[in-house]
């Protein structure tokens, strides 16, 4: 697939047949043939398993409810935030994981063309587009940008920001190196990347969509604009690709 990738990045169309011969492409998934024509790196079988988050959710930070008639979840209910909202296109399982887990450990970065999408989708769906003017992404620390070699946020961004026709700022910046918060609990990742990062204004922008892969307990996105809300920013939302349900991990898991 990288090579195939490397071809579609040059623009190449001749370059891009002739590896199609070479190397026939195959789903990054499954391994089924693909149509080289089609130039996409995951089977139309395998994306359709995806499954949109459905209403209702919080209007606040996004959590599947169980209850209909109820606009925020008891966490949101009882606690404040600083982002206007936050919401996730899919839970976190099955193939959208796979294809997460691929494109961040894997290196296999043709799939933000498969996976760019899917934000876009969701904005234009639940008719989010105008509610912002910038798209930003939750920045890595130098050492670990260094050692994957690029950040998936970023990447997802960038291709959004085309999709949707917004400027991709880079408003966030870590300033310190944090444990791996796949290791703690909700109140420790809190506490983990409380002033992790710093952020920048605009002159004349006040809404900003921070842009992430995955949306585990709200830690990050609150750090995040906590950031861009003290140095101006007006108006700060969260996108995902995914998401872990808080219900499913702890309380006050935010």
């Amino acid at each position: 697939m990288k090579a195939l990738e490397r071809a579609k990045r040059a623009g190449s169309g001749a370059l891009w047949g002739t590896l199609g011969l070479l190397y026939p492409p195959c789903c990054a998934l499954c391994d089924s043939a693909l149509e080289p024509s089609q130039k996409h790196f995951a089977c139309p079988s395998c994306l359709m398993t995806i499954q949109a988050i459905r209403h209702p959710w919080c209007l606040r930070c996004g959590d599947p409810l169980e209850t209909p008639g109820i606009d925020l979840c008891e966490r949101c209910a009882h606690e404040s935030v600083s982002f206007d909202w936050a919401q996730s296109v899919a839970l976190y399982d099955g193939v959208l994981a796979r294809l997460i887990q691929k494109l961040k450990y894997e290196q296999e970065r043709a799939l933000v063309h498969e996976l760019a999408p899917l934000l876009e989708k969701h904005l234009q769906d639940e008719q989010l587009a105008d509610q912002f003017d910038a798209i930003t992404f939750v920045p890595m620390s130098r050492k670990s940008l260094q050692r994957r070699g690029f950040n998936q946020s970023e990447l997802l961004a960038k291709r959004v920001g085309k999709l949707v026709a917004k400027p991709l700022l880079f408003l966030l910046q870590k300033i310190r190196e944090t444990r791996s918060q796949m290791e703690l609990s909700g109140e420790e990742r809190r506490q983990n990347l409380q002033g992790a990062f710093i952020a920048r204004p605009h002159p004349t922008l006040k809404r900003v969509l921070i842009l992430d892969d995955v949306y585990t307990t709200g830690a990050t996105a609150r750090e995040c604009s906590r950031a861009l809300r003290e140095c101006g920013w007006e108006q700060v939302m969260v996108l995902t690709l995914a998401r872990t349900p808080i219900a499913r991990s702890e309380p006050n898991a935010h």
